[in-house]
């Protein structure tokens, strides 16, 4: 059974020109998490894996480090709880770092403290 992800291209928030993050809620839903791609918006693309990742107890922080993806146009998905629909933005070329942090239980699952931003 192959099921279709709608995909909406709406801003994510902008802040000057030098921050990008997720809005914190996307129709009601609670951000959840967020995908970092190289390669163009439904066509060939890939998701890259962060460059680094610390945890601190139960807080983890993952970071993409853009500037080695330049080759190709990079952009993210943001991600919600309870919906397949996602915010999709490219990310600028003065943009060089993307961070993710959570807090994560001992099982591995993402409990809360979930903050994004690029810079």
């Amino acid at each position: 059974m192959i099921r279709a992800v709608i995909l909406v291209c709406v801003s994510v928030v902008l802040r000057g020109q030098n921050t990008i993050t997720c809005p914190a809620t996307n129709a009601g839903h609670p951000f959840d998490r967020v995908s970092i791609y190289n390669g163009k918006q439904g066509g060939q693309e890939y998701e890259l894996a962060p460059d680094d990742e610390k945890k601190v107890r139960a807080k983890v922080t993952q970071s993409w480090f853009l500037k080695d993806y330049r080759t190709m146009n990079i952009f993210l998905r943001c991600r919600y709880q309870g919906m397949e629909m996602v915010i999709a933005k490219d990310i600028p070329a003065n943009i060089q770092t993307c961070t993710f942090a959570f807090d994560i239980s001992p099982k591995g699952e993402i409990t809360g403290g979930r903050s994004f931003a690029c810079r």
